[in-house]
């Protein structure tokens, strides 16, 4: 499916967890959601993803969540025969779609504070299908988890994605799976101020992923730092260079806290 000048709408949908504090102190998170597809990281315990997304039963009709190791999608669609449904539970960091039906609502996705004393470990999952081009002149290919540029020139070589990880988390590795040789795939996890307007001088990488450096899937070590969602915005840059033989498919981001 070629595509210039594209807005990708489950993009556009992508919602940011917000925190709030409850009574007893402890950090609890809601998505606010809008008609359509919604980007929620899940926070609480795991569970069936009925029980999950209880809060708003009767106002969604399908999740999906992208499993790296089959490297296909899961599904959970109330109502449907069981066979259909192959997403059975949702884990803390799950990067799940939630198919919103309501003009807007808010998901309760759990809280940091249930979180046990002794920590853990979640990952997120970002699906080469969420990304755009930084340039409107782009031309490219996108399928369900692969992106590619029809040509070589620059407009066509750079995209992005926002990343919502969860607030007090610590960033291990990022692991990305794309095609490509030589030096025609950059893949980069950036953090900005959220004061920061166009200053390319104030982005700060945390883990880069380069086709030079050896072959897919592979996996970078983090640098130190915490996620601060009341001080930075997350995001993932992409520079394919190689034209249609360069192309971006899945990215996992592990994190302990």
């Amino acid at each position: 499916m070629r595509m210039r000048t594209l807005v990708v709408a489950l993009a556009l949908l992508a919602v940011t967890t917000l925190g709030a504090v409850t009574s007893s102190g402890q950090d609890a998170s809601a998505a606010q959601l809008l008609a359509g597809w919604n980007n929620v990281s899940y926070l609480g315990t795991a569970k069936p993803p009925s029980e999950a997304l209880s809060s708003i039963a009767g106002q969604y009709s399908a999740v999906y969540r992208w499993d790296s190791l089959s490297q296909s999608y899961q599904l959970y669609a109330p109502g449907v025969p069981g066979f259909a449904n192959t997403l059975t539970q949702i884990n803390p960091g799950d990067a799940i779609w939630v198919k919103y039906n309501q003009q807007q609502g808010e998901l309760n996705t759990g809280s940091l504070g249930t979180v046990p004393t002794t920590g853990g470990s979640g990952k997120l999952s970002i699906a080469a299908s969420t990304f755009v081009p930084m340039n409107d002149l782009a031309i490219y290919e996108k399928g369900f988890n692969q992106l590619s540029p029809v040509g070589n020139d620059v407009p066509s070589q750079r995209y992005f994605a926002p990343v919502d990880l969860p607030h007090g988390a610590t960033i291990t590795t990022m692991t990305a799976a794309f095609e490509g040789s030589g030096d025609t795939v950059k893949i980069r996890l950036d953090y900005t101020a959220l004061t920061n307007g166009d200053s390319s001088a104030a982005v700060y990488k945390l883990a880069e992923v380069l086709s030079s450096a050896g072959g897919s899937p592979q996996t970078a070590t983090a640098f130190a730092h915490t996620v601060d969602n009341g001080a930075n915005v997350y995001f993932i840059v992409v520079d394919l260079t190689g034209g249609p033989a360069s192309k971006l498919k899945g990215i996992s981001i592990s994190y302990t806290y």
